[in-house]
């Protein structure tokens, strides 16, 4: 059984746009300040999406912080916090999720 001339032109397509991740072309420091460098957007038929994993931080480290602030945990035993809302009387709102992974989460296109 062999696969149709349309079935194979949009294979070679999703093929084409699963190209390999080159090196940025400019240093980080360069993407900073008040006149960011910035490079020239990447057109593809599927767009690139990399999603950085969720990680905590160990109990024994804290984020550093200026000179004259400090650091403190604000909450703790959160097991997937969302969104954060702080109401006019500054009383936080927290919205959590904790849905079961679907079955379907691993699939998709990937290159």
């Amino acid at each position: 059984m062999g696969l149709s001339r349309t079935s194979l032109v949009f294979l070679l397509c999703m093929l084409s746009a699963c190209t390999s991740i080159d090196p940025p072309a400019l240093p980080v420091e360069a993407g900073m300040g008040p006149n960011p460098q910035l490079p020239a957007p990447d057109k593809n038929i599927v767009p690139t999406v990399n999603i950085a994993p969720a990680k905590g931080w160990p109990s024994s480290a804290k984020p550093s912080a200026p000179q004259g602030f400090t650091v403190s945990a604000y909450a703790t035993g959160l097991d997937h916090p969302r969104w954060l809302y702080v109401l006019p009387n500054g009383d936080v709102l927290v919205a959590e999720t904790d849905a079961p992974p679907k079955p379907d989460d691993e699939k998709g296109v990937k290159c």
